[in-house]
């Protein structure tokens, strides 16, 4: 036991316990530097990152920049900022310096290890290489004809095989001057020759920066689909169009009078894009079933034995990534002794990671009408692997089952069925049994009626499922107003205004849009609150629609929206749109 008053073991203790608690927290620290631009034209601006990250960070000491090549220093235009989030239940702080440079001469260069003192400890960032590039090789012509904004259709590749899964992006270029505040897509597009699947996408999409021909554009992917070509030849991808809503601010600076804020509907489409789809090579010994992709296939039994008259199950499963929805069933060869049913059919599919993956089942039922060990033969399978461009193998192992008699079943016999009549002799007295009678009674009408109650209940309900999944107009209407809900309530929650007042102009416009059954691409505020206003609504409510429509356009230039007004923005909408609900 330790006294305090012995204070050189007390001292010791806590300078062992000092030690350890800054070894810890030197583990938890990480220094990363960012350059925002890695081809940087002579004479262009361009910021050098650096972001300090930990648990505590006690002693910081601002990092010193040490002489770039090929970069010049603007010692007056650093910033810096700090964050303070929780990470997996643990609390995290960043600080972040961002050091402006402008680019000097041509050339390829290195920004060169920075070192950062945290905690007491040394850390070093990474080098970052990068080049300057030489303004004189922009074709001044070809940058004053280069399209301000443009969308293109981006496939993997442009020569796969028939089944092959290749991802088609929808790609949208823009130069920094332009400002896109949202997108809607032209409904269908069609790619025909293609089985089509639409991959799960970002909810807002991240902009990349690239230099095309010597100018430099934004580079946002808005969407991305699979298809999967069902023939050979060439086939051409339809143009794909969108319609999108930008601000160019050069273009307002020159105009003083446009009293719009420069904001425009631009209607976008692709080019057509030719494939050259080939067929995988041919095969022998084996079936192939049409797979093409990175699989696996296996089959079994179940049960392993059964009576005579009892179903037995094959099922064949096969999981990977590629071209599920299209794979065949494998043909098997079954006994004659066999009495074979439909087979069934289950499709999972996941749409993460840019890949159609999942696995899809098939099930033989069977029935054994005479006693006896059945097998199924071995089979041969084939599925074609484009990353490896080669054929893979499965071999699906032989499979026998039993099937008995059931000793327990009963075996009636004509004997068992004569039905012996005894007559009635004597005398026969009928006896009159007091009570209620049926009519009387309540159970007798609940028990005559229910069945037709019922009745009438699933058949309002198969109506309303039906119509539900096939008529696509009463679908979007009835889901219209939980859809607008949850959009509104992500936008209570999001900490950019301009974000949450687009995601409130969404909300509001999408709702209309789907109680009247009208396309939501290209629809502006104003032509929905003509609609609104031919269904008869309440004055105040189309001064309300208009005034969220007006807010929303104009928000990202009113830098003086709080969060708590964003927030009474969204509750007001909510009333709106439920006011509204009851007129459309």
């Amino acid at each position: 036991m330790i006294k305090i008053g012995n204070k050189p073991v007390l001292l010791f203790v806590l300078l062992i316990s000092g030690i350890a608690n800054q070894f810890l927290l030197a583990q938890d620290v990480s220094v990363q530097a960012t350059l925002t631009e890695t081809n940087i034209f002579e004479g262009e601006s361009v910021q050098l990152d650096i972001a300090i990250s930990g648990t505590s960070l006690n002693s910081l000491e601002r990092p010193e920049i040490p002489s770039i090549s090929g970069l010049r220093y603007l010692p007056n235009r650093t910033i810096s900022g700090s964050n303070y989030t929780y990470v997996n239940g643990k609390p995290s702080l960043t600080q972040s310096y961002g050091f402006q440079f402008i680019a000097q001469s041509p050339g390829s260069y290195t920004v060169p290890s920075i070192k950062v003192k945290v905690n007491g400890k040394e850390f070093a960032t990474k080098p970052i290489a990068f080049k300057v590039l030489d303004p004189k090789t922009i074709d001044n012509g070809n940058a004053e004809r280069a399209p301000d904004i443009y969308v293109r259709l981006e496939p993997t590749t442009q020569n796969p095989v028939v089944g092959q899964q290749v991802v088609a992006d929808i790609v949208l270029y823009f130069k920094s001057e332009v400002e896109v505040s949202n997108y809607n897509t032209v409904p269908g597009w069609k790619a025909e020759g293609f089985w089509k699947e639409e991959l799960n996408n970002p909810t807002q999409a991240r902009t990349t920066s690239v230099i095309i021909n010597g100018i430099r554009y934004k580079r946002a992917r808005l969407l991305q689909y699979a298809l999967f070509p069902t023939k050979a030849g060439e086939l051409t991808l339809s143009p794909y169009s969108l319609t999108v809503r930008v601000r160019n601010s050069r273009r307002t600076a020159r105009d003083p009078f446009n009293f719009s804020f420069g904001q425009e509907n631009k209607e976008l489409k692709t080019l057509p894009v030719t494939l050259d789809v080939g067929r995988p090579p041919a095969i022998e010994n084996a079936e192939y079933i049409g797979a093409v992709g990175d699989f696996e296939i296996k089959r079994t039994i179940k049960p392993s034995s059964a009576y005579v008259g009892e179903s037995v199950e094959i099922v064949t499963e096969i999981t990977g990534s590629g071209n599920l929805p299209l794979l065949n069933k494998p043909e098997y060869d079954f006994p004659e002794s066999l009495e074979l049913y439909n087979p069934q059919e289950n499709t999972s599919i996941t749409r993460d990671n840019r890949l159609i993956a999942g696995s899809k089942t098939f099930t033989d039922i069977i029935i054994a009408r005479n006693d006896g060990t059945y097998s199924i033969p071995e089979k041969r399978i084939a599925t074609f692997n484009p990353d490896k461009n080669s054929y893979e193998y499965f071999t699906l192992s032989e499979i026998k089952f039993r099937a008995d008699i059931d000793p327990n079943a009963a075996v009636t016999s004509l004997e068992d069925m004569r039905l012996d009549i005894e007559p009635v002799t004597g005398l026969a007295q009928w006896k009159q049994k007091t009570g209620t009678p049926l009519t009387e009674r309540n159970s007798t009408w609940v028990m005559l009626f229910t069945p037709f109650l019922l009745f009438i209940g699933a058949y309002g309900y198969k109506n309303y499922y039906d119509k539900l999944n096939n008529d696509a107009g009463f679908a979007r209407s009835t889901k219209a107003k939980d859809k607008a809900m949850d959009i509104l309530d992500n936008a209570k929650t999001t900490e950019d205004i301009k974000e949450g007042y687009h995601k409130i102009q969404k909300a509001l416009s999408q709702f209309i849009a789907d109680k009247l059954n009208l396309p939501i691409a290209g629809v502006s505020g104003q032509s929905l609150i003509t609609e609104i206003q031919k269904k008869g609504a309440d004055k105040s409510v189309i001064t309300e629609a208009k005034r969220v429509f007006d807010k929303c356009e104009t928000i990202a230039y009113a830098p003086n929206i709080s969060q708590e007004g964003l927030e009474d923005d969204v509750e007001k909408t909510k009333q709106l749109i439920k006011v509204l609900g009851k007129v459309l």
